[in-house]
């Protein structure tokens, strides 16, 4: 267990220099955001709505019925356009503060306990340096389709966004994975004698 926490406190940090590397340094996300050409026009229509924060979509429908009829004011609105999603926060506050970073850091670490104890479990199949890297990078693959794959299919989120969001999530958990297949080997195995 101690090895698995050590390795995850490592793992942590190593993919948040890597988060910090890709943003800031590489600028992988370069054009997976853009600011809009004319922002006052949108902020002031959202303020004057009063909105609480939340997720807001355009179409959208509660009726799922409308889904499947093409007269419905929903697949209309739909097949006109825009369709758009606003993750709207009311109030403002200070870019990226600190408390950001360290919860970023300890879901980081959390993350990489819970890879570092599903590894622990493995079997044979783990047994090289190169297998448990493989391993987490599977994990890295399975967190990717279910999250930014599920929002470019569901969601609708641009297909350059999704695939560099996907890449930075691999590269990282890839270099955290260096890391956790070094410190968590599986047990070793035991003859049926043995455990006679």
């Amino acid at each position: 267990m101690v090895r698995i926490l050590i390795a995850a406190a490592i793992a942590a940090v190593i993919y948040q220099a890597w988060l910090f590397s890709s943003w800031m340094v590489l600028n992988l996300h370069g054009g997976t955001l853009e600011p809009l050409p004319d922002a006052a026009p949108v902020t002031e229509a959202l303020q004057r709505q009063d909105l609480a924060d939340g997720v807001y979509v355009r179409p959208f429908t509660e009726d799922f019925g409308e889904i499947g009829d093409p007269e419905s004011e929903f697949t209309q609105q739909h097949l006109a356009g825009p369709i758009f999603t606003i993750y709207f926060q009311r109030e403002g506050g200070p870019p990226m503060p600190p408390r950001m970073f360290a919860i970023a850091l300890g879901m980081n670490f959390f993350a990489a306990a819970v890879v570092g104890a599903l590894l622990s479990c493995t079997g044979g199949c783990c047994r090289g340096y190169l297998a448990r890297v493989g391993f987490v990078l599977g994990i890295a693959v399975f967190a990717s389709v279910v999250t930014h794959g599920a929002y470019w299919n569901w969601m609708g989120f641009p297909t350059h966004y999704t695939a560099i969001f996907i890449v930075d999530l691999l590269v990282g958990w890839t270099l955290a994975g260096l890391v956790i297949a070094a410190l968590v080997r599986p047990p070793a195995e035991t003859s049926p004698e043995a455990a006679a």
